[in-house]
């Protein structure tokens, strides 16, 4: 005896619940998770700015960057006062950086700012947004930066965000915090450096 339609569409049913469950379960067990360049060179824990109303402060880390393909790791959290503000990461040097910031208001953009031209002249690659992924309510956001020679790709709570050139130039890595309005305080959980070998 042939089975109904109705048999067919119960064996359809499970069979798509089956194949949703395992697809489930493959994202989540970090298979598609993006991998870091390399190994692990070096970890700090424990930063905190607190840029004053409407200013924009930037600690340079004092660890070694190499020249081979890096990952940039930076978890950070707006601790207390304004939440206008932007927080993220820079590399390059006081003259010129490139910025990737995320505010506690669900923004984000990346910038290249040129201190020696008249004043500062920021240039951005990707002006202030809202972004889904951007975690707010006193969450912590991540920032993970992808750089091979002068290609960077950007990730933001590890959803890509962006890709492109960015200048040449020093690769010094810093902590940025901007207040647009009052001040604030901002905490660096984490900051990660992997890297390829030069082999």
């Amino acid at each position: 005896m042939s089975p109904t339609r109705f048999q067919w569409l119960i064996r359809a049913t499970v069979l798509l619940l089956l194949v949703t469950v395992l697809a489930i379960g493959v994202i989540a067990s970090g298979i598609f998770d993006p991998a870091p360049a390399g190994t692990l060179l070096w970890h700090l824990d424990g930063k905190r700015l607190s840029p004053s109303a409407e200013t924009r402060d930037i600690t340079w880390l004092d660890e070694n960057v190499p020249d081979t393909p890096i990952t940039i790791h930076v978890t950070a959290v707006h601790n207390s006062g304004e939440e206008d503000i932007g927080y993220g990461l820079v590399l390059g040097d006081e003259e010129a950086y490139l910025a990737i910031a995320v505010s506690p208001l669900g923004y984000l953009a990346i910038w290249q700012s040129d201190v020696q031209s008249s004043g500062s002249a920021d240039s951005y690659l990707l002006e202030w947004q809202t972004w889904p992924h951007v975690k707010t309510d006193g969450s912590s956001n991540e920032i993970w930066v992808d750089i091979a020679g002068s290609r960077a790709a950007v990730r933001i709570n590890r959803e890509w965000l962006w890709e492109g050139e960015i200048a040449a130039g020093s690769r010094n890595i810093g902590l940025m915090a901007e207040s647009f309005a009052d001040p604030a305080v901002i905490d660096f959980q984490t900051v990660e450096l992997f890297a390829k070998s030069d082999n």
